[in-house]
């Protein structure tokens, strides 16, 4: 499926997509900021009463994230006077260290900077400012929330309903099941929660409706190539492998024939993607503005990956163990353990029971987006221990491909049993 000559259709896409990515983030700079403080300053009660990490619930997976909200809302407010080196720099308000980006905001809102700087945040795209800014210039924070919140919801619903007529109940109730694991109520509330979120259903959508002619037209490794550029532009890397994992497993259940090999060409080309779109901000913010972004990028890459030593001079005892065994206690945590414990009993008497029927051909294909989280920890250990209470999604990925070999192999026994009774 993915030859050399697709491959260097994807590597021209990215780079066409790194100028294309720039130039919507010159756009949205360059659109005025007035009515964004306005709407900005009348919903900031939300951030004062909230605080910087508030939970809805008990437990770190109900955790929302308004530091990194705070930090998008102070880049979509503040001043800019020329909208390239802003695009590409992305500057905000900050206090000197840099540790309370909701206490900046609410200095900003209230017109005091005196006690703060100037930060840029140069390493990511912040492709996210394309939806919040234009929203925000039409209403209130609170009211955008809300309205992302709709979205979210709208999603699952769609998603929900082509899931049950491509494949029927048990799939449908797999889907549900994953997408109450990401704890959808947090990803509703948070901005930088939901960007992968929707990419991700609006994706599985797309198969679910379009996979004849993704198939026919051998458009798949572009699409999931198409994926990776997306998330790459929009995220702050929260759960990125939630994007990649689930189109896999839905690729896998509408095209059963599938290979391992064809699996494996199609996260290549989300890779090809992911990587290429997020390193090419780097280079073209490089050329842009001549500050050395490149630096900052690969730095901050060794930081996640725990190979610069940022987290142990922080006190941070992290290892490949640890940061795996964080993200599963927050999956795990509090009623959900009930839920877990019972699907994995589940889980363990359909494979013992159906032992027989487990060959290589079914298994391997589920598996290797199972592992996919497992070998994100591992890769970015730092990132994933210290911030488990959102990367833990990643998981989601793992437990639904495990349900959907259950499926697989109970049918599987279905069908054996009627074609003994024939």
């Amino acid at each position: 499926m993915l030859n050399t000559k697709k491959f260097l259709r994807i590597v021209i896409g990215v780079v066409l997509s790194v100028f294309i990515g720039a130039g919507l983030m010159i756009f949205v700079y360059a659109l005025p900021t007035s009515r964004v403080v306005q709407n900005v300053q009348a919903g900031l009660r939300i951030y004062e009463r909230e605080g910087t990490y508030p939970a809805w619930a008990s437990g770190e997976h109900s955790k929302l994230d308004n530091f990194t909200d705070a930090i998008i809302l102070l880049e979509v407010t503040h001043p800019t006077t020329d909208a390239i080196k802003s695009a590409m720099l992305n500057p905000r308000f900050g206090l000197i260290k840099d540790e309370k980006p909701v206490e900046a905001l609410i200095k900003v809102m209230h017109g005091d900077t005196s006690s703060l700087t100037e930060i840029n945040y140069p390493r990511y795209w912040h492709g996210e400012l394309l939806i919040i800014k234009p929203l925000l210039m039409a209403t209130q924070i609170q009211h955008v929330r809300m309205l992302l919140a709709y979205s979210d919801f709208i999603l699952f619903v769609v998603a929900l309903i082509l899931f049950y007529k491509a494949f029927g109940t048990p799939h449908a109730l797999a889907f549900a099941a994953i997408v109450m694991t990401i704890n959808l109520v947090s990803v509703s509330m948070s901005f930088q929660f939901s960007s992968i979120y929707a990419v991700t259903l609006t994706a599985l959508i797309i198969m679910l409706k379009k996979n004849r002619r993704l198939i026919d037209d051998e458009l798949y490794p572009y699409f999931f190539a198409a994926i990776g550029i997306i998330v790459a532009f929009t995220d702050f890397l929260t759960y990125p492998i939630f994007s990649v994992g689930l189109p896999l497993i839905v690729f896998l259940l509408l095209n059963k024939n599938t290979s391992l090999k064809v699996m494996g060409e199609l996260l290549i080309s989300w890779g090809v993607g992911y990587a290429g779109m997020w390193s090419g901000k780097w280079i073209i913010a490089y050329l842009l503005t001549g500050q050395n972004v490149l630096a900052d990028g690969l730095n901050q890459v060794m930081v996640h990956a725990r190979i610069a030593t940022d987290h142990a001079d922080a006190g941070w005892q992290i290892s490949f163990l640890s940061a795996i065994q964080r993200n599963i206690a927050t999956l795990g945590h509090g009623p959900i353990r009930i839920f877990l414990f019972i699907g994995i009993i589940a889980l363990i008497y359909v494979l013992i029971s159906r032992r027989q029927l487990i060959t290589r051909r079914i298994v391997l294909p589920y598996l290797l987006p199972a592992a996919l989280p497992f070998i994100w920890y591992v890769i970015a250990s730092g990132h994933s221990h210290i911030h488990a209470f959102f990367t833990y999604r990643g998981l989601a990925v793992t437990i639904f491909a495990l349900i959907c070999l259950a499926i697989d192999l109970t049918r599987e026994e279905h069908m054996r049993d009627r074609c003994r009774d024939k």
